[in-house]
């Protein structure tokens, strides 16, 4: 593997956690500032955070941490749709455009394997 991709893949990876970690300060900004939310409570969500998003991880160990967040926090649902939306929108299309370069190359087994890959991960969340 070219290793230019790797660290394309590295960066991108941590540019996505970097944008996850804003959205959760902004909201644990707001509900601060508020005044309505225990702090206990804004310090498990900063908790939650920190266990399940951490650096060095893929975009699919982010991505399935990620969509994890709300569920025993549903203050952390917005963050969820929005790294939804983002990972589709932007990494789906792209494996998408790969699946299509590698059809019409004739590499039909690496499509097919790189097409199972993208529902078997999308089931799985």
């Amino acid at each position: 593997m070219d290793p230019n991709i790797k660290t394309q893949e590295a960066v991108k990876a941590e540019e996505f956690r970097k944008m996850i970690e804003v959205e959760v300060l902004k909201i644990i900004k707001d509900l601060a500032e508020k005044g309505q939310t225990p702090q206990e409570r804004i310090q498990e969500l900063a908790q939650l955070v920190l266990d399940l998003i951490k650096p060095g991880m893929n975009l699919e160990e982010l991505y399935s941490n990620a969509v994890k967040l709300d569920d025993r926090h549903s203050e952390l649902a917005p963050v969820v749709f929005k790294v939804m939306k983002e990972y589709e929108e932007v990494y789906e299309k792209k494996a998408l455009t790969h699946v299509n370069q590698l059809i019409k190359s004739g590499n039909f087994d690496q499509a097919q394997d790189m097409v199972k890959k993208v529902l078997k991960f999308k089931i799985s969340n």
